[in-house]
């Protein structure tokens, strides 16, 4: 016989939940106040992803023993040198392990994250856009957001051929090899070759044709030589210079650490900062659609007095995790911003199986005192809420321990926020319930006492 199934808490426990409820709401106003100031005061510390970086790409050869923490070093001793500033967040992750390169030699892949977008510093760029500016005699020139990219603008349309080499051949002298240089004249002829190809490639596949699988290739190499001689009689104005140095200098720096040959920077790929701008806007919108849409499903689902304890713990969840994040310094991400979705999520399921039980309740023990009936309720809830709780608890702390890097700080929101949900369906979303139940029985009493009720007492 198999042995019966042990409740982690025991049938019949009876703790008073309702009569700690203000307790609870002054230790959630505290912690909510402290989360607020922090806000507003420290701030949140952005990630790559909201702040601007970039994303490199690198393939070590399996003989190099390449280490994240190595990677890490190596990259944080570029910065020191070039710039003499603190590397700031340098995240290094594994990916494509047992990969092969072009050369079929297997690899290690790595991604590679940091705040840097530019090993330039403000006295060599200027020195860059002046030689620039006299090799084709520019109107004007633009650097984004000081990144590696230079926007050259000139007068008077030049021959694009002459004016590429003759900016070729200045940054060749300043010491910049891997230069990327094309006018607006290529983007027009390579935007309409990717967009004619696209929309071909999808008739030919809706027709049944077989394509081979150099048909791109082949594509792309008529294309460039179409674009090469048309480009050998016309005129631009604007050219896009990409130094690509973070690459070159960053390539370099892993070969010193690893040994030549070792390594190849595949690519290297620079979120700007109004980007990064952009993208904390939309994961801050997120969140509140989230909590909009949870607003809708709960005033469905409940009455008046559910509904708004559910969304005002929500709140509260939301900006205790962002609290911590803001004292502790951590990073914030767009991991994390999918963390505190799923906290919501969480919390929320929590907070309706104490609800539904609640309701089961007030059917079963009509004429109960509301305080008795919810304390009932919680804790017939509680095995359910402590095996599922420590369910999640045991694989986002495993993550916390093991991830290392960005999945520790997801892991680290995640734990945090099934504490702290489960802590605010019980001692913030139900207190609630029990407030508005006694403002509704005010109002109620005051409605049948009378306009005259209160002259009277007076009286």
């Amino acid at each position: 016989m198999r042995p019966a199934f042990r409740e982690p808490i025991k049938p019949g426990v009876s703790f008073p939940w309702m009569a700690n409820a203000n307790r609870f709401m002054l230790f959630s106003g505290l912690l909510t106040l402290v989360s607020i100031l922090s806000l507003s005061v420290r701030g949140l510390d952005l990630g790559i992803d909201f702040k601007g970086g970039t994303k490199v790409i690198a393939a070590f050869k399996t003989d190099a023993n390449a280490s994240a923490d190595g990677i890490r070093d190596a990259v944080g001793a570029l910065i020191k040198e070039r710039l003499g500033t603190d590397p700031g967040q340098i995240e290094v992750q594994t990916f494509n392990v047992g990969d092969v390169n072009s050369k079929g030699e297997a690899v290690q892949k790595f991604q590679i994250y940091t705040e840097l977008t530019s090993l330039l510093t403000p006295e060599r760029a200027t020195a860059v856009s002046e030689a620039m500016k006299k090799a084709v005699g520019a109107e004007r020139i633009d650097r984004p957001e000081e990144t590696d990219k230079f926007i050259v603008v000139l007068a008077q349309p030049a021959p694009v051929n002459a004016t590429k080499k003759a900016l070729s051949d200045t940054l060749g002298g300043l010491g910049f090899k891997d230069v990327e240089l094309v006018s607006d004249e290529e983007q027009a002829f390579d935007m309409a070759f990717f967009k004619d190809y696209n929309l071909t490639f999808v008739e030919r596949e809706k027709a049944g044709e077989k394509i081979p699988d150099d048909d791109y290739d082949q594509a792309k190499s008529a294309h460039d030589a179409k674009k090469a001689a048309a480009l050998a009689t016309r005129t631009d104005r604007v050219f896009t210079v990409s130094l690509q140095q973070i690459q070159t200098d960053l390539e370099a720096a892993l070969t010193k650490q690893f040994g030549a040959d070792k390594v190849e920077v595949e690519s290297a790929t620079a979120v700007s900062a109004s980007v990064g701008a952009d993208l904390f806007a939309k994961g801050i919108l997120a969140l509140i659609y989230a909590i909009i849409g949870i607003v809708i499903y709960v005033g469905l689902r409940f009455d008046f007095r559910f509904g708004p304890g559910a969304v005002i713990s929500l709140v509260h969840d939301a900006f205790i995790t962002l609290g911590v994040f803001s004292l502790a310094g951590l990073k914030f991400t767009l991991p994390i911003v999918s963390a505190i979705l799923t906290i919501i999520g969480y919390s929320i399921n929590d907070t309706i199986v104490v609800y539904d039980r609640i309701r089961e309740n007030q059917e079963k023990l009509k004429g109960m005192d509301l305080s008795r009936l919810i304390d009932i309720s919680i804790n017939e809830t509680l095995s359910r809420t402590v095996l599922t709780g420590g369910s999640a608890l045991l694989v986002t702390c495993a993550l916390m321990a093991l991830g290392g890097g960005l999945i520790a700080d997801f892991a680290f929101a995640l734990t945090f926020g099934i504490i702290v949900g489960t802590y605010s369906s019980i001692a913030v979303a139900v207190p609630f319930t029990i407030y508005i139940e006694n403002w509704l029985a005010a109002r109620r009493a005051r409605a049948l006492a009378g306009p005259g009720s209160t002259s009277s007492a007076a009286a």
